[in-house]
C-alpha cells in the first residue's frame, strides 16, 4: 500500500508519478478529497462569523486546511508506514 497523489480530469484519474502496474491490472482506491480554499465565500463566511473581520475568516480557513492536511498526512503514514 503507498500514497500517490492524482488529478481527476474528464472521468479519469492520472496518477502524479508511474505506478509500476501491469496493463490490465486491478487495483483498490481510496479517494481523499483536498480542501480547495479558493471554493470558500470568504464574504458570506466572514458575515455569518458574528461580525469577525474578513482577514481573520480567511486565516483561521487558511490555518484549518493546514491542520487538515496535517491530520490526513498522519493518518496515511499510519496506514502504510
Amino acid at each position: 500500500m503507498r500514497v500517490v497523489e492524482a488529478q481527476y480530469d474528464d472521468g479519469v484519474l492520472r496518477p502524479a508519478e508511474r505506478l509500476g502496474l501491469r496493463p490490465g491490472e486491478r487495483v483498490n482506491l481510496i479517494v481523499v478529497r483536498r480542501p480547495d480554499p479558493s471554493r470558500w465565500d470568504l464574504a458570506k463566511l466572514a458575515k455569518t462569523a458574528n461580525g469577525d473581520d474578513p482577514a481573520l475568516a480567511e486565516q483561521g480557513l487558511a490555518q484549518w486546511a493546514a491542520d487538515l492536511d496535517s491530520t490526513e498526512r498522519e493518518a496515511w503514514g499510519s496506514l502504510v508506514g
